[in-house]
């Protein structure tokens, strides 16, 4: 019997072939029907989250154009999207085109804020940008409202202050002006003779001049709003209030040093003499305290949105007794001293939207200073 060829199938393996066809193509046929129905699961999933999702956008497309604020969407840098209040703070708007402001927007104190004049007056805009890739989320609203009110409870909070204080007040002009009547009275009885006059006239306008500069200091405590505030570098401000304190310094043998970790170009919105005149009298507190020999440092630092300013003096410390009403009006540990000094210190850099903390550390006494700035463009 001849041998058969290994190319060829024997009967047996002819017949297993069909049948291994067979229950492969049943397999198949299950395995696609269980790929249909899986595809139309899915389909269906994602009809459920299309629709969805189209709900969500509805639902937030509603809430964008109810809310006051205005809403922007840009991707790189371009409006791509905005909800109907944008056209209230910016009419000419244009989908495509880069976002702009509007000339008459005038930087306010703090970054992000302009101020607007229109037919109900002066109005504050808030500006926030929130970058994600190429995409950015901008937000523009009118906190008029909010800064009013937050004034008008600075002011609130003074004047309950000054009431709280009024016998202090009483007694702190009454001392200097009894002396001035005292005086005054010498003067006029004629009973002194001519060259006492005139040193009594002299001690009569010291103490007038006293009286003058307590008034002025109580009505600068009590008022909250800067005059007329202008972007200046931060940086020149420090400048200045170093050269005003540096000549006392060198009379009384103490070291300032000033160490400035700030971008030349680093601005802050500000009344400038109000914020230099609140610097001094934080230095001129340090200085009070200080003993030939001794150094106070002035140290600043910053970033895009706030500047730090740390005044450290190597006194005795700040008793634990006045550190909590070392700001409010007549608290103060010097005899010679009115204690408005801090107080108005303080008003002038919240009014900035500043803040002022003071606390003791290994060396002395720490003054913690910060206010808002921005970058110059």
């Amino acid at each position: 019997m001849p041998a058969t060829s290994p190319s060829e199938p024997t009967n047996e393996s002819a017949q297993m072939m069909p049948n291994q066809l067979a229950e492969a193509f049943a397999l198949f046929y299950e395995e696609s029907k269980k790929l249909e129905s899986q595809q139309a699961d899915l389909q269906e999933k994602i009809n459920q989250l299309t629709q969805e999702l189209y709900d969500s956008n509805h639902r937030l497309g509603i809430l964008l154009n109810a809310i006051p604020a205005g809403v922007v969407l840009l991707e790189n840098n371009l409006v791509s999207l905005h909800n109907p209040s944008v056209l209230n703070f910016l009419p000419t708007i244009v989908i495509g085109k880069a976002l702009t402001l509007p000339l008459d927007w005038q930087p306010s104190i703090a970054p992000g804020e302009y101020l607007i004049e229109n037919a109900e007056g002066r109005r504050t805009i808030q500006l926030v940008r929130i970058d994600e890739g190429t995409r950015s989320i901008v937000q523009i609203q009118d906190i008029t409202a909010n800064i009013r009110l937050h004034q008008q409870s600075q002011q609130e909070n003074r004047l309950a202050a000054m009431g709280k204080m009024a016998a202090s007040i009483a007694h702190q002009f009454r001392t200097p002006l009894a002396t001035a009547l005292l005086y005054s009275s010498h003067l006029c009885d004629g009973k002194i003779a001519a060259d006492e006059s005139q040193e009594f006239a002299q001690r009569l306008r010291k103490q007038l001049l006293g009286l003058e500069k307590l008034s002025q200091d109580m009505l600068r405590f009590i008022t909250n709003r800067p005059r007329k505030s202008e972007l200046v570098p931060i940086t020149s401000i420090l400048q200045t209030a170093e050269q005003g304190i540096r000549p006392l310094c060198e009379e009384k043998g103490v070291t300032l040093r000033s160490q400035m970790s700030i971008a030349k170009d680093q601005l802050v919105n500000v009344e400038q003499q109000a914020i230099v005149n609140a610097l001094l009298a934080i230095l001129e507190n340090a200085l009070e305290v200080s003993e030939a020999g001794q150094t106070i440092s002035i140290t600043a630092s910053g970033n895009h949105q706030r500047v730090t300013i740390v005044i450290d003096d190597q006194g005795p410390g700040i008793p634990n007794a006045m550190l909590e009403s070392l700001f409010e009006p007549f608290s103060t540990g010097h005899s010679s001293g009115t204690g408005l000094g801090l107080a108005i210190a303080k008003n002038a850099l919240e009014a900035h939207r500043g803040s002022i903390h003071a606390e003791n550390y290994d060396g002395g006494a720490r003054f913690t200073i910060t206010l808002p700035s921005m970058n110059s463009l």
